[in-house]
This record gives structure tokens, sequence and C-alpha cells, in this order.
């Protein structure tokens, strides 16, 4: 990843950046009983919701701003109220029980389009078993767990808790965020990444907001 002056910015690429590090810190090591079957075509995982904090939005927003055509982003946003349409009025529970209804908004054709910028959640994403996340995903038995370490969660929850606790420590924002409803949020606003440095609010957590 480049290095970037705005200070948003830069929060979310160190963050993220840190986060690779310690994934790959951990699965480099000999003692591993299994390894990742994780690979590219496999996308199980992205039929979710994803949840963001406002760093990692600004960061994910502003890369879309910059390096996608009109088109493209004509059909991200049709995707997004697509979902929030399809989520409104349901609980988080009912959300996660037909989370198989709900690719990524970035998720096309299989693949992710924005995995370079792609937030700490979907980077600790992970399973030992491509073939059981395929059975969960295609037997829609939303409450079974996927094979994943522990640790790799505890990656994503250490990231997760200290983008918001920095965000809240700048007099920022520092909602966690659906990953639709805050890039939804950001292509309203004018000005999203200076206005959220300067303590004012850029998203709203309300899905027909």
């Amino acid at each position: 990843m480049e290095k970037f002056q705005n200070k948003a910015l830069e929060l979310a690429w160190e963050a993220l950046n840190w986060t690779d590090q310690a994934i790959q810190e951990f699965t480099s090591l000999e003692s591993l009983p299994e390894p990742l079957d994780c690979k590219p075509g496999c996308h199980y995982c992205c039929y979710n919701l994803p949840i963001v904090t406002a760093p990692e939005a600004l960061f994910i927003g502003y890369h879309v701003e910059q390096n996608f055509t009109d088109q493209a982003k004509k059909e991200i946003s049709g995707s997004v109220e697509m979902i929030l349409e399809r989520i409104k009025d349901l609980s988080p529970y009912d959300v996660a029980m037909i989370r198989h209804e709900l690719p990524c908004i970035f998720l096309k054709d299989g693949v992710c389009r924005v995995y370079p910028v792609r937030p700490a959640v979907c980077r600790a994403c992970s399973s030992t078993s491509a073939e059981h996340c395929k059975i969960i995903f295609e037997s829609k038995d939303h409450r079974a767990r996927l094979r994943c370490y522990q640790q790799i969660r505890e990656i994503f929850q250490t990231v997760h808790s200290r983008l918001i606790d920095r965000s809240r420590k700048m007099g920022c924002q520092a909602d966690a965020l659906p990953l639709a409803v805050a890039i939804r949020d950001f292509f309203r606003h004018p000005d999203p990444i200076d206005s959220w440095l300067h303590g004012e609010t850029v998203f709203y957590l309300n899905h027909s907001t």
C-alpha cells in the first residue's frame, strides 16, 4: 500500500498494514496444525454485511472515488440500495440469518473489487476448510461456526477496537458501521474525510436515513 498524508487515510492504512503483518506472522508458525484454505474464487464469506470503522470506511470510499469509473460507481450505488432495502426494518439477528442473500456491495463475479483496501474484518475472515464454508453457505445454517483460528479473530478485534478508540480520542465519529451504510453516506457527503477529521457526523446508522 502507498503511504498517505491525510490523517484519516493514514490511520486506516497503518491499521490494515498491521493487520496483514500480524496475520502473516501467525500463519507462518511451523506449529500451526492446519493451513488456511482461503484462495481466489472462494467467496462464501463475502455474503455478509461487514461492519467497519469510520477510518476504514473513509479509506475504502476514497479508493472508490479515485479509482472507479462512473459506471462502476453506479453499479455499487445500485448494490447499496438493494442491500439496504432488503434489510430495512430487520433486526441484527434477522440480518445474520439471511446473509446468504446479501452479497457484499463490492463483490462482482466472485471477486472483491476493493481487495487492496478491504477492511480488517475481511482480512481476518479465514478458514482452514473451504469445503466446510461451502457446506455452511449452501445449507444456509448460519448458526454453524467456520473453522477459524481464534488468534486471527483476536487480531481483528484488536484492530477494530483500536481504530474506534483512536477515532474517539481524536474527537471524531467513532461508530461501528455496516459497510453498505458507510459507503452510501460517504458519497452523499460533499467532503466526508475533512468533515470527519473536524469532528462532524458523516455516517448515519439508520439504514433508511
